[in-house]
């Protein structure tokens, strides 16, 4: 017997066993038996399950639920101690036992004017000397006042990091890239291991205009160790002085591990810092965006933090039935542990949110893809669906395909924004008015068609168009009014807290990813190996593996034997 099947016929009524016999019930009834009519019923249940908050607005009435769902949730929420759990959260306490840190990211975007909740005062204040000292170093760049080796002005930052030290920014910097702005310094994005993303700027870049930012909480990730190593070695080539001479003035660092800024060669007064507390994928607001203020200002950066710290005070304060982050994590979790749902798409409507699912899929995926709780046992339901999107136009040349017709059972968020800024010429501004809405009708299109299917299809056009749209595929609509700072960074905090909402209902420490360490250990070896240096742990000898280093290390021979020739 599964474990659904099993808990919903215990006696014990819990909030959790009433959930998967609500979940039986609800089975027999589809998104268009709730939704898919003009019934009085069916407009006040659109109306009770929309919220608003700020510049956001958030449709939850495509999901397969009702709101006596949303009330076995938000129970379920309060007897997994959701609310003590939130103030300890808030306060500095423990809630990363296996590193035995606190996880205060909030802390770096709590207002100086504003008093911060016990526990949290030592932890904000730090943040807020960071941000003064980040502010000046941003505003000297723009001053034209920041002068690399040669005595030339900065012009381009070159951003290396990975993972969360490039996600977040890059997310930020295209979403807003169209601001108007009188800033004339471009910037720059390095994080794939391979060089290809250096290569060009190594080729386009005036090298002395170019300031490197050196993005690495642990200050040892190798993909960031080898980009850096490459772009000094160009640097120092070209502007023929040493690397030590590069880092006193083309270098920034930004690390929870100042004493290795300082070994590697970065002045103290060129290195930011944060602590340990903030977690790498929860690090945009600490001076890892220090490259977003260089691009778009630091009052750009600033309104990014009061947009999140707008959805920080929202979670703290709000009764679950409407706080937007609660409810978006308690939808998740019917999705994926009830409805049994295993994957989630993250489609934006707006082609400056490319890079949205890639930065959701590693604060979401890293932070709960895991099935050990904190008390060590294996967890017996599913936690973290897999996350994964595109831009929704894309899509629909591309996946939508399956996911109307094919059979698998998805869930979906997407995201549009309802207001493009306007442009000087008036006939372009009337054309790219066209082309929102048309992208807006799509967005509005494909979530009625997921949830609906063919039951959309209008009574004049049945039988004169192909039928066979599934429909009963859950999804809600994120809708911004406009994509500014303040509401990209109220986005971003929903769905930080909706993260931290989920580890609670399963238990799960949402703060460490020791999933990610294996890999790299492995990596270690392998690299020796073909880089011919003494294997310091040799690995598990596989047949597949070994043919494969067999064959690239005959291909790297016959390029080395061409290029010697």
């Amino acid at each position: 017997m599964n474990a659904s099947l099993s808990i919903a016929n215990s006696r014990v009524y819990t909030p959790i066993n009433e959930l998967y016999m609500h979940a039986e019930h609800l089975h027999a009834q589809s998104l268009s038996d709730l939704l898919g009519n003009d019934s009085a019923c069916a407009q006040q249940r659109a109306l009770s399950l929309a919220f608003t908050f700020g510049s956001l607005h958030i449709d939850f009435s495509k999901q397969r639920l009702t709101t006596e769902t949303i009330g076995l949730l938000t129970a379920w929420a309060e007897s997994c101690g959701l609310t003590e759990k939130r103030q300890a959260l808030f306060a500095g306490a423990e809630v990363n036992p296996s590193e035995k840190r606190a996880a205060l990211h909030v802390a770096a975007r709590w207002p100086a004017n504003e008093v911060s909740p016990r526990g949290m005062e030592s932890a904000a204040a730090f943040c807020q000397h960071q941000r003064e000292r980040m502010s000046e170093m941003v505003n000297r760049v723009h001053r034209g006042e920041w002068y690399g080796a040669t005595g030339q002005a900065i012009t381009d930052i070159v951003h290396i990091g990975v993972g969360g030290s490039d996600l977040g920014p890059k997310l930020i910097s295209e979403a807003l890239a169209d601001r108007p702005s009188s800033i004339k310094v471009d910037v720059h994005y390095v994080s794939t291991m391979d060089g290809a993303q250096l290569l060009p700027l190594m080729e386009n870049l005036n090298p002395a205009t170019t300031l490197l930012v050196l993005a690495s909480k642990s200050f040892t990730t190798a993909d960031t160790q080898f980009n850096v190593r490459t772009a000094l070695a160009w640097l120092s080539h070209a502007l023929e002085v040493d690397e030590a001479t590069v880092c006193r003035y083309q270098m920034i660092g930004v690390s929870s591990k100042p004493e290795k800024m300082t070994d590697f060669g970065i002045p103290e007064a060129q290195q930011l810092v944060f602590k340990e507390w903030i977690g790498g994928r929860f690090s945009l607001w600490s001076p890892i965006g220090i490259s977003v203020a260089m691009q778009l200002g630091v009052e750009c950066f600033d309104a990014l933090l009061e947009g999140a710290h707008a959805m920080d005070k929202h979670f703290l304060e709000t009764p679950f039935a409407s706080n937007l982050p609660t409810l978006m994590a308690l939808v998740g979790a019917w999705n994926s542990q009830f409805l049994n749902i295993p994957t989630h798409a993250v489609l934006p409507y707006d082609g400056r949110l490319k890079s949205l699912a890639a930065y959701l899929q590693q604060l979401e995926m890293e932070s709960n893809g895991k099935s050990v709780g904190l008390d060590g046992r294996s967890v017996s339901h599913a936690t973290c669906p897999i996350l994964w999107g595109d831009v929704g136009p894309n899509g629909q040349h591309a996946f939508y395909q399956l996911l109307h017709q094919g059979s698998h059972t998805v869930s979906a968020d997407f995201v549009a924004v309802a207001q493009r800024p306007v442009v000087a010429c008036e006939k372009v501004t009337r054309a790219l008015e066209a082309q929102e809405q048309l992208t807006l009708a799509h967005c509005l299109a494909q979530s009625q068609l997921f949830a609906l299917g063919d039951d959309a299809i209008p009574q004049a056009l049945r039988g004169l168009m192909a039928q066979g749209y599934r429909g009963n595929q859950p999804n809600s609509v994120v809708l911004l009014k406009a994509l500014n700072a303040w509401s990209m960074g109220a986005l971003l905090a929903l769905y930080e807290h909706k993260v931290f909402v989920q580890s609670v209902l399963w238990n799960l420490n949402p703060f460490d990813q020791p999933g990610v360490e294996l890999g790299k250990q492995l990596a270690t070896s392998l690299y020796q190996t073909l880089a011919d240096e003494p294997v310091e742990h040799q690995n598990v000898e596989d047949p597949s593996t070994t043919q494969l280093l067999h064959k690239v290390n005959e291909w790297r021979k016959q390029r080395n034997d061409k290029g010697s020739s």
